[in-house]
């Protein structure tokens, strides 16, 4: 293969999903290019919890879009992405009450299925939690969590192929190639494919990526830990996932009779990791810190064994922000990166959106231009509601 009409680099979710939907829209030879395989970065170490609780409505949009298409994954795209929708119930502290209030009556006014429930109704969901210092419960009933969390990927990547769509896994990119102010191709290796339109969606690689078009990315890598005990003889893992604001962490049922435990805001934040080079497992003074919070949350899961730990990456943007569409320095260059370990729950919006912005010009669900990485150079940030990574 000499050329190609685009080149998605990256088969994580929001690259196989954008692969998927411009051969879904007419485009004839696609190429998705992935170093490792597929889901095998950020996607596969992801937690894979879906929520749309956010404070930005383009992402309320983004989510809400994506779980539409959980919920009908066979019918929109084709296979199973082992979506469980448990429900997910948010925990805030009182002194958020506000912000949790005005982000809800935003959520409902687009059409999230969510509501505030009280202690009571949650205690009728799941009766072993303990929340003295919880002051507001959101509660989403379409939500849950993909486990295994590959398996969307390769749903989208199995039908990008039988659709004609071309994958070279196992083969990383080594340059790129701009001429006159656009880029023009792809080296892998020895092999170079020509391409009017590059798409970079390499997560933690994105940086790197846009570097060789002369492109600087203002893109932190950041080790997130997680790590997952058997509760099994202890009446089975949390009945759905939270996001437990006020403990500063989150956890949701894994595999059947475990659980899956990570740190949320506010932390601190290990940085300038090397993508290539970072330790893998969950370090011994983390899992202790999450387990002694999530304790508190749950006494009668204190005995559950730590069974494997493990750690992933972000790759993360000043304002925890995604950075996407075009950029002024070169022409075809698509941005799909940088979304601060939101990526996950928004993959399949994005796909759809960036193929309509690509082949259209711009995207009906949403404005792109909210997520351009001009923001950053025009102190145009977004402003998370609850701090850090919490949008």
């Amino acid at each position: 293969m000499k050329s190609a009409d685009a080149i998605i680099i990256g088969a994580g979710i929001n690259g196989s999903t954008t692969a998927f939907n411009l051969v879904k829209r007419g485009m004839q030879n696609v190429v998705l290019v992935e170093k490792g395989l597929i889901a095998s970065g950020g996607t596969g170490d992801s937690a894979a919890i879906v929520r749309q609780h956010y404070s930005h409505e383009a992402l309320v949009k983004l989510v809400k879009r994506s779980v539409e298409v959980f919920l009908n994954f066979d019918d929109i795209i084709g296979g199973d992405p082992d979506y469980h929708r448990t429900g997910w119930a948010f925990l805030v502290p009182e002194h958020a009450a506000e912000v949790f209030d005005k982000n809800l009556a935003m959520q409902q006014s687009l059409g999230v299925n969510t509501r505030r429930i009280t202690a009571d109704e949650l205690h009728e969901i799941e009766p072993r939690i303990q929340i003295p210092d919880v002051g507001r419960i959101a509660y989403e009933e379409e939500s849950g969590y993909c486990e295994p969390k590959n398996s969307i990927v390769h749903a989208y990547v199995r039908r990008f192929v039988d659709m004609g769509g071309t994958l070279l896994d196992n083969t990383a990119v080594t340059g790129l190639t701009v001429q006159n102010g656009r880029v023009s191709s792809v080296q892998l290796g020895q092999k170079t494919i020509a391409a009017p339109i590059v798409v970079n969606a390499a997560g933690p690689w994105c940086a790197k990526i846009a570097a060789w078009a002369g492109v600087e990315l203002p893109i932190e890598i950041t080790r997130e830990q997680e790590f997952i005990i058997e509760t099994g003889p202890y009446g089975g893992p949390p009945v759905m996932p939270f996001s437990d604001f006020a403990q500063a962490i989150y956890y949701r049922p894994h595999t059947g009779t475990r659980t899956l435990l990570g740190r949320g805001f506010p932390k601190d934040y290990e940085s300038d990791i090397d993508p290539d080079h970072y330790t893998h497992n969950a370090d011994g003074r983390f899992i202790d810190e999450v387990r002694g919070r999530f304790a508190q949350r749950f006494p009668t899961l204190t005995g559950a064994l730590t069974v494997h730990g493990f750690s992933g990456l972000y790759d993360v943007t000043p304002d925890w922000n995604p950075i996407l569409g075009r950029i002024d320095q070169v022409e075809g260059f698509i941005m799909c990166c940088g979304f601060s370990g939101h990526g996950f729950k928004i993959g399949p919006a994005i796909g759809e959106c960036l193929a309509e912005y690509i082949t259209e010009g711009a995207s009906s669900l949403i404005d792109i231009s909210v997520f351009d990485l001009k923001r950053f150079a025009q102190g145009a940030q977004l402003q998370n509601a609850y701090g850090g990574n919490r949008a």
